[in-house]
């Protein structure tokens, strides 16, 4: 019952293991569910429901920086060149790599929400937002071979989604296809998954001189705080900015160069409004 429940209980659940993996939960997974108790427990103590705010005192949770973890072109060109996938997995890996979308979004892709006139895709993106994107000719190429008034990356099982089958290969479903690819050309960084063929999408976008709020337009985010945890800055383009710079020399003193005086501000009295004082 909701009243029986105690501070304790909500801090043992948000350090129970994974259901999966056994291993601990990530802190971004954390964040979103102390956000979930804390709503529900305002929510539950101005209803009654509940005597005090018990999830009020739930610590802050410290959730580190995102690293965006791209593939490279090389990663993507081996994966398209195995000759013992199937074609689907292919078009999956084709699809991801020339659109960004996310896998979820991807396979529910019909072929009615292609336009061929125009080669505008509907997508349907995190949370049912409808969105419709621009297909470059790899893309348009993949849709004129699929098929017009079906799903583009049919199941031929029955799933909890479509218990009488006719449905779509599920998300988990391709994002492991996709993975197990990349290990097969010898990826074989855990962080490295399926998904990060949309980490790929966004840095090449960038580094093809896209702003980065269309970036953020196509990647589908609601933030653009967001779209700058998927770029990864390389070396390339750290040396690059730093010998972009002006030459800016120092000079040459006259005086000892074993000295560097200190001047404090109140030693320069009375100084003229909008004159610079040295303050060390």
């Amino acid at each position: 019952m909701p009243e029986e429940l105690e501070f304790d209980d909500l801090t043992k659940f948000l350090t129970r293991p994974h259901a999966y993996t056994g291993e601990r939960l990530s802190p971004g997974t954390k964040q979103v569910e102390r956000s979930y108790l804390q709503i529900w427990s305002q929510w539950a103590t101005e209803e009654g429901e509940i005597p005090v705010d018990i999830a009020r005192r739930l610590p802050r949770v410290r959730v580190p920086r995102r690293r965006a973890r791209p593939i490279a072109q090389a990663h993507i060109d081996a994966m398209l060149k195995l000759d013992t996938l199937w074609q689907s997995t292919l078009d999956l890996i084709a699809v991801a790599a020339n659109t960004g979308l996310r896998v979820a979004e991807i396979v529910r892709i019909h072929g009615t929400h292609y336009d061929s006139r125009t080669a505008v895709l509907k997508v349907v993106r995190k949370g049912g937002l409808v969105q419709y994107i621009y297909c470059n000719q790899a893309v348009i190429e993949i849709a004129e071979r699929l098929p017009s008034d079906g799903w583009w990356f049919p199941s031929p099982y029955k799933n909890h989604l479509f218990p009488d089958g006719d449905g779509h290969v599920l998300p988990k479903s391709a994002s492991a296809r996709m993975t197990a690819v990349l290990r097969r050309i010898g990826v074989e960084d855990p962080r490295v998954t399926g998904h990060s063929l949309r980490h790929f999408y966004c840095c090449l976008q960038i580094r093809l001189g896209v702003p980065i709020h269309i970036v953020q337009e196509l990647m589908g985010h609601a933030s653009l705080n967001t779209t700058q945890n998927y770029i990864k800055v390389t070396e390339e383009e750290l040396e690059a900015a730093v010998a972009g710079m002006p030459y800016i020399p120092a000079g040459l003193s006259s005086m000892n160069p074993g000295t560097f005086p200190f001047e404090r501000a109140s030693r320069v009295p009375h100084a003229p409004h909008g004159q610079l004082q040295a303050t060390g």
